[in-house]
């Protein structure tokens, strides 16, 4: 009997935390961001995600004006992008010259691949992505829509709900998105603390978006 109370009491315990992380993450007060990491020794580690095609240039567009001493910033990418590498090489060299900070997962889908079957490559990716998370202890993590970041983003809301160690999503939308959000944008748009657009529709249709401008 004491054992099943015991369970009980565990069950409960979680079922609270589950609850309250929820509740937590789906909140749309913009200011928690300021107030999460308001006294957190500098630099803040990041989590960058980088994915094939524009989305790698529109990502170091974005990173053109980070300020490196309060960002220190690692990167993921699908171990078959050969080119988002190519292109940190030509854009930023000063990034591409600390190769310890590039990491690579296996891709969750490939262009093309139907949803059904691209399953069991997704979670393979999710199980090197918490790997990856536990290793580095993100405390931001930066998206644009690339598929390569559900993993990531799926293991790093594990890792906050499991560890209580907050991390900071932020999902800048891609700049060729208008009118509608990306698939990639409507998983994340609940739970994420920064949801940015680039064109004022977007920011009209959905509350939770932030509105800056183009920033590319």
């Amino acid at each position: 009997m004491q054992a099943a109370w015991l369970t009980c009491g565990l069950l409960l315990a979680c079922a609270a935390r589950v609850l309250w992380w929820m509740l937590e993450r789906v909140s749309w007060d913009r200011r928690k961001n300021r107030r999460r990491w308001a006294d957190a020794p500098l630099p803040l580690q990041s989590l960058v995600v980088l994915g094939s095609g524009g989305h790698t240039m529109e990502m170091l567009s974005l990173l053109r004006d980070l300020d490196q001493d309060k960002y220190k910033c690692q990167f993921i990418m699908g171990e078959t992008d050969s080119t988002s590498l190519k292109k940190v090489q030509a854009v930023r060299p000063d990034l591409a010259a600390h190769p310890h900070r590039f990491h690579t997962i296996p891709r969750s889908r490939e262009v093309g691949q139907s949803w059904a079957s691209s399953l069991p490559s997704t979670l393979k990716a999710f199980i090197a992505c918490l790997s990856l998370v536990w290793k580095l202890h993100p405390q931001v993590l930066i998206v644009n829509g690339p598929g390569t970041c559900i993993p990531v983003v799926a293991a790093a809301l594990l890792f906050e709900l499991v560890t209580f160690r907050s991390c900071s999503l932020v999902f800048v939308e891609s700049v060729c998105r208008v009118k509608s959000l990306s698939m990639t944008g409507k998983l994340v748009y609940l739970v994420s603390d920064s949801f940015i657009v680039h064109w004022p529709e977007l920011a009209e249709r959905y509350p939770k978006a932030q509105y800056l401008g183009v920033l590319l």
